[in-house]
């Protein structure tokens, strides 16, 4: 039998805006959006959300690790461990994702991460990122792990995910990067730039080949030089913004991307800004010190950028409600659209955008209570069940 919710004295979040109508459950779906007061059978369960928020639960498609967990390293039952742990911070969707590592690692890795992702039981374990291992700019990577694009890798990373691989980051300059690319998307996985040296002239041609968003704008993603002459030169991430389709990922901590910068991306079309955290291990917690690869050590803090002893950014220790309300702080925008660039967006860029990442009719109820003063988490609900509740 069929659950049925009609959740009243709600304001609910749209793609279209915020609307005072009673939102209906059927199945772990939305059934039905309406004005109040329309009369239900005895049958349905009525919820009365106090006047709070239902805002689309949100979708993180880069995260390293958080609390404990660190999926490069996986321990048994990490990726449950962080879909029981990220509801409190309003997640209902996210990628567990790799770092660059040595040819032939990241397979092992990959196929252990991909059966714990049937393991989730809170938040939707979504699917699998591989963030290199083909970078011009290694960043926090390890440079010894970074390889060239080849057909044989991409096949090895997508073997070893068993169908689950739906991101990857990649520097698309690199020699053999086109088949690369074009591979995997045949496959089903998003490609994103990151990590690279590109040209800004080549940039529209790396998008006809499949790029389809870009990985933490404005980090690792080196600028020009003035030229001397007074004239400012096309940077990469000017070619980026200037791509009129193409989604633009922001570590939303104020550190990895100025504020201003922030505010700048929001005046672009909503589609255009997504937000993901980059967390990495002890995300959540406080402060604490250690080791994302053999002999590179980092140190993190609540809610900020993480980084190594020589002052390098090495990801963060966001989570994503910290990053969406960065996100309205910096840029003035409201809650539908700090819920584009949390949810909807992300969504989108993974094919779901029919299933999750919008309270819409026919979507999965997959929401957040926010509360309506504070905006802090109450509640969040996967396919229209408590995943999350806040002890009072």
């Amino acid at each position: 039998m069929q659950v049925k919710q009609k959740w009243i004295n709600v304001v609910i979040v749209t793609p279209e805006g915020e609307v005072n109508k009673d939102l209906y459950v059927i199945g772990g779906r939305i059934s039905a959006i309406e004005h109040p007061g329309a009369a239900i059978s005895s049958d349905w369960k009525v919820i009365d959300g106090g006047g709070q928020f239902l805002f689309p639960g949100m979708i993180d498609i880069l995260q390293h690790g958080f609390d404990l967990n660190y999926y490069s390293e996986p321990t048994a039952g990490c990726v449950a461990s962080s879909s029981e742990l990220l509801p409190a911070h309003g997640v209902t969707g996210f990628l567990p994702s790799i770092l660059s590592m040595p040819p032939g690692k990241a397979a092992g890795v990959l196929s252990e991460l991909a059966q714990q992702c049937d393991e989730a039981k809170g938040a939707r374990a979504l699917g699998l990122h591989s963030e290199g291992p083909c970078f011009g700019v290694a960043g926090a990577h390890n440079p010894k792990n970074l390889q060239e694009p080849t057909l044989a890798l991409a096949d090895e990373l997508l073997n070893a995910a068993n169908g689950k691989l739906k991101a990857v980051t990649i520097a698309p300059e690199l020699n053999g990067a086109e088949a690369f690319i074009k591979h995997l998307k045949q496959s089903g996985t998003s490609i994103h730039l990151g990590h690279s040296a590109a040209m800004a002239e080549n940039i529209s041609r790396y998008v006809s080949w499949g790029i389809d968003a870009v990985t933490h704008m404005y980090d690792a993603l080196p600028g020009l030089p003035p030229d001397g002459s007074g004239v400012h030169l096309l940077s990469l991430t000017d070619a980026l913004i200037a791509e009129p389709d193409l989604p633009l990922g922001i570590i939303c901590d104020g550190i990895h991307v100025h504020p201003k910068l922030v505010k700048l991306l929001a005046q672009l079309q909503s589609s255009r800004v997504f937000l993901e955290t980059d967390s990495v291990k002890y995300a959540g917690r406080g402060g604490a010190r250690f080791e994302p690869y053999p002999g590179y050590w980092v140190t993190s803090a609540k809610g900020k950028a993480v980084r190594d002893d020589n002052g390098g950014l090495c990801g963060s220790s966001l989570t994503s409600h910290e990053a969406m309300l960065n996100y309205m702080d910096f840029t003035g925008r409201d809650l539908t659209r700090a819920a584009i660039a949390s949810s909807l967006v992300p969504s989108r860029i993974l094919g779901m955008e029919a299933d999750i990442g919008s309270l819409e009719v026919g979507k999965q109820a997959d929401f957040v209570m926010l509360d309506k003063n504070t905006l802090s988490v109450n509640a969040t609900y996967v396919s229209g069940k408590p995943v999350y509740e806040r002890v009072a």
